[in-house]
């Protein structure tokens, strides 16, 4: 597979046998996502996996249910409040390995990707990468510019944001003493991020170890966005995110523009910078509100 090729079918990879692991467990935390089975289907070693739900209605847990019966290895954790930090930590309170690997729901893990994350978790923060599928002209334009701001063999920055995300459980007593923020419904692997800054801890990537996710239009990329953006807001409020730059962020939508004229996708590159400013524009609204409800 090419380092650029995004057009990939949108269904579950078959996946090889591999050797059980007994250091691992996957968690996935899931509101309401049908594609989470098709996410199980592409786990490739014999590991525990905790389905950690948040807010999910009584039709898709009864789904859930059923399916960890008829799987082992597979528990649901039924949390009835919203918010994926919440998920996490509940999941991971729940685990006996000293590992766990993060994954999305809407994602499928590329063969062999989760034996690459294991064979380097003995640096104890491990990162993979994720790549985008696409099934049209739209989608293929979300994809470039994903892969502009977040591939980090584009970038050449490495980063802890989730997922695919292995590490040591016992990091966090470095980090805080927890994994994520529960006050937190968005950018809660933000808050991840710069906890590991500061406590110097660095992060090893793996390349080949690649997720891919789920086809995005345009407007539903747009929607993420401005929920990162009141995301953000969210955490400056409780003194958890720095305030956001505008100038950092100008700076970030340029780098990000001239990156897609320098690959030759400069519409990719322009839109990745709009999206980049529609993040600033989303927290700068959801401060507005939250003053105006005062």
């Amino acid at each position: 597979m090419s380092a650029d090729a995004e057009d990939r079918p949108v269904t579950a990879l078959s996946a090889p046998a591999s050797v059980a692991s007994q250091e691992l467990t996957i968690v996935i935390p899931v509101r309401d996502d049908p594609l989470i089975y098709r996410c199980l289907a592409s786990i490739d070693v014999p590991c525990p996996v905790i389905i950690s739900t948040n807010g999910s209605p009584d039709w898709f847990l009864k789904g859930l249910t059923t399916y960890a019966k008829a799987s082992s290895h597979v528990t649901v954790l039924s949390t009835p409040e919203n918010g994926i930090g919440l998920a996490y930590n509940r999941a991971i309170a729940q685990t006996v390995t000293p590992l766990v690997l993060l994954m999305d729901s809407d994602c499928v893990f590329e063969p062999g990707a989760i034996a690459a994350l294991l064979a380097e978790a003995s640096f104890g923060l491990v990162k993979g990468r994720v790549r985008f599928e696409s099934a049209g002209r739209t989608s293929r334009l979300v994809a470039a510019a994903r892969r502009l701001t977040e591939d980090p063999l584009v970038t050449k920055k490495v980063n802890a944001y989730s997922p695919p995300l292995l590490y040591r459980t016992d990091i966090v007593e470095k980090m805080g003493r927890y994994h994520f923020n529960t006050a937190m419904k968005w950018r809660e692997d933000r808050d991840f991020e710069l906890r590991r800054r500061k406590a110097n801890i660095p992060v090893r990537l793996v390349p080949q170890a690649v997720i891919w996710h789920k086809p995005l239009s345009i407007r539903d990329d747009l929607k993420s966005v401005r929920a990162y953006g009141a995301g953000q807001a969210h955490g400056e409020a409780l003194k958890v995110l720095p305030a956001m730059s505008l100038r950092h962020e100008l700076s970030k939508a340029c780098t990000v523009a001239w990156r897609g004229v320098q690959r030759g996708e400069c519409g990719a590159g322009a839109y990745a910078a709009l999206r980049n400013l529609l993040v600033v524009a989303s927290r700068t609204a959801a401060i507005r509100r939250r003053r105006g409800a005062k």
